[in-house]
C-alpha cells in the first residue's frame, strides 16, 4: 500500500510539472527600446516595427542585442527602406514580413489572421515568436507618453496562464521588457495598419509568425 501511495504521488508530481510547464512559456529575448538612448524624435518615434523585428531576428540568429547594436540596427533598417522603398513609413504586417525576407534573407515568416487568443498561445507553445501590429492606444500602457501611439508594434514571446497574460517585449517604452498584457487587452488591440489613423481600430487582426 505504501508503495502504491508513493507511486501515485510521483505520478501526480510529474503531471503537475507538465501542467505548469504548459501553463507558462517565456523565451529569453533581449529587450530593445525603439528609442535606445531616449531620443524620441524621428526616426525613433516610428521605429517600433524595426525594434520588434530586430528582437525577433536576434533570437532566430542567436545574436545578442544591446542598446548600441540596436541603435545601429534600427538605423540600418530605416536607411534600407529609404533606399529601396523611398521612405520610412508605417508598415502593414505584409510589408513588415517582406522587410524581414528582403533585408535578412529569411523566409521563416508568415502573415496570418489571429483568430483567437488560444491560437496565439498555441503558436507560442509550438516554438514560434509573434510580431503584432497594434492599435496602440487600446493597450492602455501607463508608460506610453499620453495618449499613446495610434499605431504600434510589439513582440509577443510568451504567456502565463496563471496570470492570464501574454508576455511581450514592447519597444514603445524603456520599461517594455517582459511586459505583461492581459489576454483580452492584447488580443483586442491587434489591428493592422489601414493607412489612416482614424480607422486603425478597424484594421484586420493580422500577425507575423516568426518560425
Amino acid at each position: 500500500m505504501k508503495r502504491l501511495i508513493i507511486a501515485f504521488v510521483m505520478i501526480w508530481v510529474i503531471f503537475a510539472g507538465l501542467a505548469g510547464a504548459a501553463g507558462k512559456i517565456d523565451r529569453p529575448i533581449p529587450f530593445l527600446c525603439q528609442a535606445p538612448y531616449g531620443d524620441w524624435r524621428q526616426p525613433w518615434q516610428d521605429a517600433c516595427e524595426e525594434a520588434a523585428i530586430i528582437m525577433a531576428m536576434g533570437k532566430i540568429k542567436g545574436e545578442k542585442v544591446n542598446r548600441e547594436k540596436g541603435k545601429r540596427a534600427i538605423l540600418a533598417l530605416v536607411n534600407w527602406q529609404i533606399k529601396n522603398w523611398g521612405g520610412h513609413y508605417d508598415l502593414t504586417a505584409e510589408q513588415s514580413a517582406k522587410l524581414i525576407k528582403d533585408y535578412y534573407k529569411y523566409d521563416g515568416v508568415e502573415v496570418r489572421e489571429a483568430a483567437t487568443i488560444q491560437e496565439l498561445k498555441k503558436l507560442l507553445a509550438d516554438g514560434n515568436l509573434i510580431i503584432a501590429p497594434m492599435a496602440g492606444r487600446e493597450l492602455k500602457n501607463p508608460y506610453f507618453t499620453p495618449p499613446g501611439p495610434y499605431y504600434h508594434y510589439l513582440l509577443i514571446k510568451g504567456y502565463d496562464e496563471a496570470g492570464g497574460v501574454f508576455i511581450a517585449n514592447d519597444p514603445g517604452t524603456r520599461r517594455g521588457a517582459n511586459y505583461r498584457y492581459k489576454f483580452r487587452v492584447l488580443f483586442r488591440a491587434i489591428h493592422d495598419w489601414t493607412g489612416n489613423k482614424k480607422t486603425i481600430d478597424q484594421g484586420r487582426k493580422a500577425i507575423i509568425v516568426v518560425k
